[in-house]
């Protein structure tokens, strides 16, 4: 679904992305892990739109999205949940997820709402309630809910696990993994947190310093005790 090819991105003289390349198979879950600074963040918003590379190809069901607006992006199918939980705190919950329904085109806001209430229980009571007195898990809730509300073949989620107990990020994890067989989603998750990541992910990739060190099945990854320690601090 979506193959990026010799994907380079600086900030001036800073090379944040060198050459990175990927694969991601339509109905997966692919785990991007890597410290700080390993250019994680700045490849969902290279994806998106929010970023321009400065050489290589970025294409998704085939088309070339490198150089389209984020807007032009996100009528494809792509909903980027960015990281710190993405939601207008001063929007009530509801007024958050119809934002998110704007997105997708002949959509039933109606039924959207019904659908992420069904997805997340634990929003439906706080509705009517500003964004700004959630809980991190619930922000990190509504954050997605509204990411899928436009019904996106591809989610970008970046870092869920921020600011989140064990317990909360474990199901939300669970929630995504049960999604990409309900509505045949597809994820890119990055996230610091390798542990939670590799317990969902299909394929994983590592980053380092803006460069791919590692790309394979998750099952193969796990049994590298090597590429653990050096770099995901197992």
């Amino acid at each position: 679904m979506l193959e990026i090819s010799g994907l380079t991105v600086a900030y001036g003289q800073v090379v944040a992305l060198d050459q990175v390349s990927l694969s991601v198979p339509e109905q997966s879950i692919t785990a991007v892990l890597g410290a700080n600074g390993a250019g994680k963040t700045t490849l969902v918003r290279t994806i998106s739109g929010l970023v321009r590379c400065r050489v290589g190809s970025v294409r998704f069901d085939g088309t070339e999205i490198s150089r389209l607006a984020p807007e032009e992006v996100a009528r494809l199918g792509i909903a980027h949940v960015p990281e710190g939980h993405g939601v207008i705190t001063e929007l009530t919950v509801e007024e958050n997820l119809r934002l998110g329904s704007l997105a997708r085109r002949g959509g039933n806001s109606q039924l959207e709402l019904r659908e992420a209430y069904q997805l997340f229980p634990a929003l439906e009571p706080r509705r009517a309630l500003p964004a700004s007195s959630l809980s991190g898990g619930e922000r990190q809730m509504l954050a997605i809910a509204r990411g899928l509300a436009a019904h996106p073949r591809l989610l970008l989620l970046d870092e869920p696990s921020l600011g989140l107990a064990g317990q909360m990020l474990a199901q939300i994890m669970a929630k995504l993994r049960a999604l990409v067989v309900e509505r045949s989603l597809t994820v890119l998750l990055i996230e610091q947190n390798a542990r939670s990541a590799l317990s969902v992910a299909d394929s994983t990739l590592v980053l380092s310093l803006g460069r791919v060190v590692a790309h394979d099945r998750t099952v193969k990854l796990q049994s590298d005790a090597e590429l653990l320690g050096a770099y995901l601090g197992f």
